[in-house]
């Protein structure tokens, strides 16, 4: 979790006391953010306190990070130990990954991507893709929904169709206020997910940005955290879009920045560059409204702003 707001001090010494009366006396707050936080617990282990996931949610993610931890990746990745309910709150202890965000090597104002990150992120997509997807993954729900993404679906277009659906449902008429031609957009990107092929499936991560890759001083990948957001299994061609895009979201030159790892991306994996701008669509209309049900942050802006995008619009066939 990256240091986001959610940080509450009045709780953390409550915390600290708890830890330090089950046998961690040398425990430390670590971070925080929009799902809880982290106490470093030592002995290679971290706690964290989740906000909103309750325990058998977080049983299903303990299955999914072991199914990847299995796959043998060249980086490590996170696994829960144990899980527990401590009062209302439910509390994972799992183990410490190590290294510096790739993000402290970066600016939000940066003019183009650093060829070094970028080289990390083409390493990490290159070889998530390489992990296949199982049960466990399809059984992940995703969004803080409480049913797995795949529910009842038979391939990962169907189980993207029915999320964009419910988040629609729900979210529609402040994205109409905002998005040119919502409706017809819409439609256009549930027909062309219909329409794609349904071969390889592999891990996804779906927030997998410079801030969830831990490095080591030569930039190369050692860890890969914060899986849940949107991990699943499907189409790697997800996780390269939506990591081409969030590579830098808000800086002033983060259109160009994202052209520039899109096009990286076809290159590298053979991607169609219209697959890409599929996936993105999709993606802003399924996390639109994940931080605020009005539409008041600027996430809810940054999707506005890519389903208004002309060659979105383009990819659409529009």
């Amino acid at each position: 979790m990256s240091a986001l707001p959610g940080f509450v001090p009045s709780r953390t010494q409550e915390w600290l006391e708890f830890f330090a009366g089950n046998g961690y006396p040398d425990a430390q707050p670590l971070a925080a953010g929009v799902e809880g936080t982290i106490y470093r617990l030592g002995g290679e282990t971290v706690a964290k306190v989740w906000v909103r996931r309750q325990v058998p949610e977080l049983v299903r993610l303990q299955s999914f990070y072991a199914d990847v931890a299995r796959a043998g990746l060249p980086f490590a990745t996170p696994e829960i130990l144990r899980i527990e309910q401590v009062g209302d709150a439910a509390v994972t202890f799992d183990r410490e990954l190590h290294g510096e965000p790739l993000q402290k090597r970066l600016s939000v104002d940066d003019p183009d991507a650093d060829p070094d990150a970028l080289d990390c992120v083409v390493e990490v997509l290159r070889a998530l893709a390489t992990v296949a997807g199982t049960d466990n993954m399809r059984q992940a729900p995703v969004l803080h929904e409480r049913r797995p993404l795949w529910g009842d679906a038979n391939d990962f277009s169907s189980a993207m169709i029915s999320l964009i659906g419910r988040r629609v449902n729900r979210f529609g008429d402040l994205l109409r206020a905002q998005v040119s031609a919502f409706d017809r957009k819409y439609e256009r990107v549930a027909e062309k997910l219909a329409a794609l092929d349904h071969s390889g499936q592999s891990v996804i991560h779906g927030d997998l940005f410079c801030e969830n890759i831990l490095v080591d001083e030569r930039a190369r990948p050692v860890a890969v955290l914060d899986f849940g957001f949107l991990s699943t299994a499907g189409d790697p061609r997800l996780d390269a879009s939506i990591s081409a895009a969030i590579f830098n979201m808000y800086g002033p030159h983060a259109r160009r920045i994202a052209d520039t790892l899109t096009n990286r991306f076809c290159a590298e994996f053979g991607y169609p560059a219209e697959v890409l701008l599929l996936y993105r669509a999709a993606y802003a209309l399924a996390t639109s409204n994940f931080l605020t049900s009005d539409g008041s942050d600027g996430h809810f802006e940054w999707c506005v702003g890519w389903l208004n995008d002309a060659e979105v619009v383009a990819a659409l066939d529009l």
